[in-house]
């Protein structure tokens, strides 16, 4: 059972199943009311634990922590417990191979686009969609670039503001699973835990998780609040996560304010590199928690993330 927690303002949301046949708007205050709610409209004969959500992007929604922080509206999938839906660009992958076939399958290096890992797939399809028109990257305003907006359930009124939305999401999406981790660990001491958890979030919040890493307003200006993409809204790509750079020659670029189909295939481009969360950042939260448990035992908690 999940925790109770305090009850927020009523928030609608669209609800569907991982086919995306049907769509239902449902208004709730928690995410355990969405869950019986959900149960009910789709007629689901499942206990309540046994049903999850995921939103567009692959990210799931466990806590409802987290779930507070998602927007009105915002679109979620619900699955059984132990699977998980297509994501848009797996949904756009498969779409493009069953519509368009012919056109893919032109050239050698387009033809081994099907036989590797469906992560490759993905991650080389801004280069197989090199036919999108491009002339509307530059727009800004919702109304000047209708079709980038097209099927997405945001208030946002320009490319920048969603693009930066986009990138909080990233974050506290990784902060809560780090949350999640550490929390769980039998291992760690639980109040040092919860002390820098509560520092971490106070500071992502003073930085607003930083959105502005997605917005390409942000790439000219001051250093310290500025995007990690230039001022057209282009990524570079800096190889795989155990690399310093990008083995593919020309190196992989990607820019999601030029086309829907980028800005869907840029949900699969991940953020951590090098300094890796799973491998690199929680086994040292880990290591420094259990270090300080050591020499401190019972003393007041003695530092902050500021110096980690």
């Amino acid at each position: 059972m999940r925790r109770k927690s305090r009850m927020s303002a009523v928030k609608g949301f669209k609800v569907t199943d991982a086919e995306r046949r049907v769509r239902v708007g449902i208004a709730v205050k928690s995410l355990d009311e969405l869950t019986q709610k959900t149960k009910d409209k789709f007629k689901l004969k499942l206990d309540q634990n046994q049903i999850r959500f995921q939103t567009p992007d692959g990210t799931i929604v466990e806590t409802n922590e987290y779930f507070q922080t998602l927007e009105p509206q915002t679109l979620l999938i619900w699955v059984k417990k132990g699977e998980r839906a297509q994501t848009d660009a797996e949904i756009l992958y498969r779409t493009i191979r069953e519509v368009n076939e012919e056109y893919l399958t032109a050239g050698e290096k387009v033809q081994q686009f099907f036989t590797e890992k469906m992560k490759n797939k993905v991650f080389k399809l801004a280069e197989v969609l090199k036919g999108i028109d491009d002339k509307k990257t530059t727009a800004s305003d919702k109304t000047l670039h209708l079709e980038w907006f097209q099927g997405l359930d945001t208030t946002a009124k320009t490319k920048e503001e969603y693009m930066f939305r986009r990138a909080q999401d990233r974050i506290r999406t990784y902060y809560y699973k780090t949350k999640d981790e550490l929390l769980k660990n039998p291992e760690l001491p639980s109040e040092r835990v919860r002390a820098l958890l509560k520092e971490l979030q106070d500071n992502l919040k003073g930085v607003s998780y930083f959105g502005y890493y997605f917005d390409r307003s942000k790439a000219i200006g001051d250093g310290k609040e500025r995007s990690i993409c230039d001022e057209k809204g282009t990524f570079t790509c800096e190889g795989r996560w155990d690399k310093n750079l990008c083995l593919y020659v020309p190196m992989h670029t990607i820019n999601p304010y030029r086309s829907r189909e980028d800005r869907i295939v840029f949900q699969t481009w991940n953020l951590d590199h090098n300094i890796e969360r799973s491998r690199s950042v929680i086994p040292a939260i880990c290591s420094a928690l259990k270090e300080v448990e050591a020499v401190n035992g019972n003393k007041p908690y003695p530092y902050s993330t500021r110096h980690q």
